[in-house]
């Protein structure tokens, strides 16, 4: 037998439909970035997973409860129902609990994925630690705070064989689990802007991501309105009403959870979706071009397999040039340049005390400025070096210093990419 939802029975129901529809969403959501476009299913994504399952459990229990008396007065449902919504209100506790700390695990491992200094480690280490701990302890506690587990309901059809703890102390647990919750929600969501912060990220890029990241502390939001409800636990004589407030912030907290942490994890999915459907107009390419015949992207395709990176640049006065390693150059080969200079001494060449020389392959020596022979190539490189010399408060019209100035650049592995060439990997000594 049930009976019609009244009083604020229908303020539950709507709130529990609502997060249950935006926490679905949002996990399959998760599921199918991480499976189809990822490929590749975490810990952290069977957290999420296994927390909204305890979450959908949740949301039963609530609903059901509600057809039971749930949110309304006392006087106002039949004697009978009143043990049957004590005792749906009561299942809902035990897996809102299990949801969380699924919840928490998940933002946790996820965290841990993109965390590199041993401090930050340790803290979500000992973050998530201490909340799983505080977790268990106030899942025992709810459980076994009548004993047995059934008098919490039983008692109000006039069981006397069993025994309940004192309802103020359920209530102080709460207190403290709710504070725990509010301190491991706050620290990993401000966890993010700290790593972050030393990634090789644009600054756009790095408030993007610690953002998103951070969603998870919303949860805490909720978390915190219910504080001043909880006192209401303690009122038995009204019990299913009285902690109306408490079970929708509950639902809240947990929704919300779950979906923040699932949007965190979506950012490949909407880059996908956007460069297939070209949203704002013409899809970017990987490299910052535009696509279409009209391109002047300067980079390779994407597709290429040639394995080359090419840097392209115009002048002011119309004149490119344009360089770039040679395309039959192996990944797996260094590639070295030494450039040398002096007053004296023996030279290769010929070029007036300035020689090359590039170890790998003999053939895979090529111009180091766009267009024309290698000798006028070469004084073209010599007559730049000369005046970057200048910078070093050398005059332009002295000729080269005394001693040996070498640059060497090294690159490896040479994989196509939208950033510039390599860096060099020595510093100029002198």
């Amino acid at each position: 037998m049930t009976i019609p939802p009244g009083g604020r029975a229908p303020q539950i129901l709507g709130v529990a439909g609502f997060f249950l529809a935006l926490s679905t969403t949002a996990i399959l959501l998760r599921c199918y970035c991480r499976v189809l476009v990822v490929k590749k299913f975490g810990v952290d994504d069977w957290s999420a997973l296994i927390a909204w399952l305890f979450f959908v459990f949740y949301i039963s229990f609530c609903i059901t409860a509600c057809y039971h008396g749930s949110g309304q007065h006392a006087i106002d449902v039949p004697p009978a129902e009143l043990p049957l919504g004590l005792k749906w209100w009561w299942a809902c506790e035990p897996v809102y609990v299990l949801s969380n700390m699924c919840l928490r695990l998940s933002i946790g491992v996820q965290l841990l994925r993109i965390a590199v200094s041993r401090t930050h480690k340790l803290i979500i280490w000992t973050v998530v630690s201490i909340f799983e701990v505080c977790s268990a302890a106030f899942f025992l506690l709810f459980v076994l705070q009548c004993l047995p587990s059934k008098f919490f309901w039983t008692r109000f059809l006039g069981d006397v064989d069993g025994t309940c703890i004192n309802p103020e102390i359920t209530v102080n647990a709460t207190y403290a689990y709710s504070a725990v919750s509010c301190v491991t929600d706050w620290t990993l969501g401000l966890l993010p802007i700290s790593l972050v912060w030393h990634l090789q990220m644009t600054p756009r890029t790095k408030l993007m991501v610690a953002a998103i990241l951070a969603l998870g502390a919303i949860a805490s939001t909720a978390t915190i309105v219910r504080m001043p409800y909880v006192k209401d636990m303690s009122n038995q004589l009204d019990f299913l009403y009285a902690c109306t407030d408490v079970a929708i912030w509950s639902t809240a907290e947990t929704g919300i959870g779950i979906a923040a942490s699932a949007i965190a994890t979506l950012r490949p999915l909407a880059r996908s979706f956007l460069a297939r459907t070209k949203l704002f107009g013409d899809s970017t390419t990987p490299h910052g071009g535009t696509g279409g015949p009209s391109s002047t992207n300067p980079w390779p395709s994407s597709m290429s397999k040639s394995g080359y990176v090419r840097s392209h640049s115009t002048a002011q006065d119309g004149s490119g040039d344009e360089f770039g390693l040679r395309e039959d150059i192996g990944r797996n080969r260094g590639v070295t340049t030494v450039v040398e200079s002096g007053k004296g001494g023996h030279h290769g060449h010929g070029h007036h005390g300035v020689r090359r020389s590039m170890s790998g392959r003999s053939d895979s020596v090529g111009p180091l400025t766009g267009g024309g022979s290698g000798k006028d190539n070469w004084n073209s490189s010599e007559t730049k070096l000369t005046d970057i010399s200048s910078d070093d408060g050398l005059n332009p019209g002295s000729g080269w210093p005394k001693g040996i100035r070498t640059t060497t650049v090294t690159t490896q592995n040479i994989i196509e990419t939208g950033t510039s060439p390599p860096v060099p990997a020595g510093p100029l000594r002198d």
